[in-house]
């Protein structure tokens, strides 16, 4: 939604150069159907995107909202094709996983309760999984690179001028520094992938990765995979983790008030 907002003013630009056209199927036709709205009136498919989303943001968590949810990504990935990225992509993916991940209509048989309760948990773990394989291929491909190994690819980083923010310019052009956060990304990536299971090591990994992914979004300029990759990390919360946060954050409101 956020992301709409924000292309809303350059969007009708997009579709002038941006040729969407129904595929045969009926099938294909009825899944893309708001991506051809967007073809002939760009606003209107903008405002009703905005308003669906409204909607399932305070609606129950309900089998059609969450297929609608997934239907709304995959017309979004569409339309905005010309701007799509890794974020785009993995919101989509992540989207399709969420689909089972709903608590209505409630069934009432006892056969019918133990398939819904199987089919939330096994769209839980594929999203956990979807974001636990993105960090282990990103990590392994930055291991075995000698760009990354050296540092080097960060100095590309530095120099790519259409995402590098400039309010960091001079700040991180010493070698040694990119050297180091060189390592520092693909042990934070491959720690991910194990670190996240256990109970001991999942919150400050999880913390770690916010802070890494805030550089990402300030720094690097993406905003969107930044945003996309921090929401991701509620998947991984337990209750348990949930309580200890709770706990931790009314002892240090407690302790500012003393």
């Amino acid at each position: 939604m956020i992301k709409v907002v924000m292309l809303w003013s350059f969007s009708q630009q997009v579709m002038d150069h941006h040729d969407i056209t129904l595929p045969k199927s009926w099938f294909g036709k009825i899944m893309l159907a708001p991506a051809f709205l967007a073809d002939h009136n760009i606003s209107v498919f903008n405002t009703a995107v905005v308003a669906l989303m409204i909607f399932i943001f305070f609606f129950k968590r309900h089998y059609i909202t969450t297929s609608i949810f997934f239907w709304l990504a995959l017309n979004l990935y569409v339309v905005y094709l010309p701007f799509a990225n890794g974020a785009d992509m993995l919101l989509l993916i992540l989207a399709f996983w969420c689909i089972p991940m709903a608590k209505h209509p409630k069934f009432k048989s006892n056969t019918g309760s133990v398939i819904q309760k199987a089919a939330y948990n096994s769209g839980l773990f594929l999203c956990q999984l979807q974001v636990v394989i993105i960090y282990f291929v990103s990590g392994w491909d930055k291991l075995v690179t000698r760009s990354w190994q050296s540092g080097q690819a960060f100095d590309y980083v530095v120099h790519f001028n259409s995402m590098f923010n400039p309010a960091f310019n001079g700040m991180f052009e010493n070698p040694t520094i990119q050297f180091i956060l060189s390592w520092m990304t693909i042990i934070f990536e491959l720690a991910f992938v194990i670190l996240v299971w256990w109970e001991q090591t999942r919150i400050p990994i999880l913390i770690i990765g916010l802070f890494f992914h805030l550089f990402i979004w300030i720094v690097v300029s993406l905003p969107d995979f930044a945003s996309t990759m921090m929401v991701s990390y509620i998947l991984f919360l337990k209750d348990a983790d949930l309580k200890y946060l709770k706990s931790f954050f009314s002892r240090q409101q407690t302790s500012l008030q003393q």
